[in-house]
C-alpha cells in the first residue's frame, strides 16, 4: 500500500517534469515586451553569444554581396558557408543552456536561416544565375526582418 502510492507519487512527479520542460521547449522564457514583440529572457552572457551570432550572420551577407558582385564566387560561397549549420554545430555546447529559453519559432527561424547559407553556399559553387542568387539572399534576409520584428533579446533581470 504504502509503497503504490509512492509509485503514484513518483509517476506525477514526472508527469509533472515532463510537462514543464515541454513547456519551456515550446514557450521558452518569454514575455510580451512593451513594442509587442516576444521579449527573450537571457541571461547577459547568452544574450552576447545571440547577439554575436546574429551579427555574424549580418557579416556574412555582406561578405556575400561583396563576393559576387566581384565575381568572386568562392569568397561569397565561403562568406555564406562560415554562418551555415557547421557555425550552430561548433557553438552546440554553448547553446544548450539557451535552448530551453528559445520558443519553439525563433528555433525554427534561426536553423532555417543556418540551413539556408548552406543552400546558398552551394548555389554560388555552382555559379548560378545573378539574380536567381539574389532573390535566395532576399529569402534569406526576410528571415531576418520577421525575427527582428517578432522578437527582443532582453537581460532576464530586465523582465516586466
Amino acid at each position: 500500500m504504502y509503497s503504490n502510492s509512492i509509485g503514484k507519487i513518483a509517476i506525477g512527479l514526472w508527469i509533472v517534469t515532463v510537462i514543464t520542460l515541454g513547456y519551456f521547449f515550446y514557450f521558452g522564457n518569454t514575455s510580451r515586451s512593451l513594442d509587442n514583440r516576444t521579449a527573450i529572457h537571457l541571461t547577459p552572457a547568452e544574450r552576447q553569444l545571440v547577439l554575436t551570432e546574429m551579427r555574424a550572420l549580418l557579416t556574412a551577407v555582406n561578405g556575400m554581396l561583396s563576393g559576387l558582385a566581384d565575381k568572386d564566387y568562392e569568397s561569397a560561397a565561403k562568406a555564406a558557408e562560415a554562418v551555415g549549420m557547421g557555425l550552430v554545430t561548433s557553438l552546440e555546447h554553448q547553446e544548450k543552456t539557451i535552448l530551453l529559453k528559445l520558443p519553439v519559432e525563433f528555433k525554427k527561424l534561426g536553423f532555417g536561416t543556418h540551413e539556408k547559407f548552406d543552400d546558398i553556399a552551394a548555389k554560388i559553387r555552382k555559379k548560378q544565375e545573378i539574380h536567381s542568387l539574389l532573390k535566395e539572399m532576399d529569402e534569406l534576409t526576410r528571415n531576418c526582418v520577421a525575427c527582428h520584428v517578432s522578437y527582443k533579446i532582453e537581460l532576464e533581470s530586465e523582465k516586466k
